[in-house]
């Protein structure tokens, strides 16, 4: 390598090793605005009074969308690694099949080349997908719910 590509090297180097990871719960999206966001024991506990009883003791981060158009949530579980975040993928799968749960039609689908677990309950449209060490799952209004899920995706990509 001569020595005037050197610089130039370096600064690509650095850019890509400092590269943001992406705003997994933003200030607006999909013309709602972010409302709410809770983190740490904030986002935790909140996760486990819905579940009535302690069901994470990881990292959470939630974030309530709404507008003109209705409401939206995402709620993010951070694992150790993206084994864990899959294993948990599963177990949560099975406690919402419809057999168990308040949930109805169930399925699983490829979206944007990822696994995603669709049901609907609560007046809402439920996804529950991975991506790396992170567990998702958005409820949104069944009307954009997929289209919301779509641009969603966009943003982890």
């Amino acid at each position: 390598m001569r020595k005037k590509n050197v610089p130039f090297f370096l600064i690509f180097v650095l850019l890509t090793f400092c590269a943001k990871d992406p705003e997994l719960l933003p200030n607006y999206f999909f013309e709602l605005n972010l409302t709410r966001k809770l983190t740490g024991s904030e986002a935790k506990n909140f996760v486990n009074r819905l579940h009535f009883n302690s069901v994470t003791n990881e990292k959470n981060e939630i974030g309530f969308y709404g507008g003109v158009k209705g409401n939206a949530i995402i709620y993010v579980t951070f694992y150790e690694n993206e084994s864990v975040s899959i294993e948990n993928y599963k177990k949560m799968t099975e406690k919402i099949s419809p057999e168990n749960s308040v949930f109805t039609y169930g399925a699983y689908s490829i979206v944007s080349g990822r696994n995603i677990y669709q049901t609907y309950g609560m007046g809402q449209t439920h996804y529950v997908f991975t991506s790396s060490n992170k567990l998702f799952w958005i409820s949104a209004e069944p009307q954009w719910a997929q289209d919301y899920l779509t641009e969603y995706l966009k943003i982890l990509d």
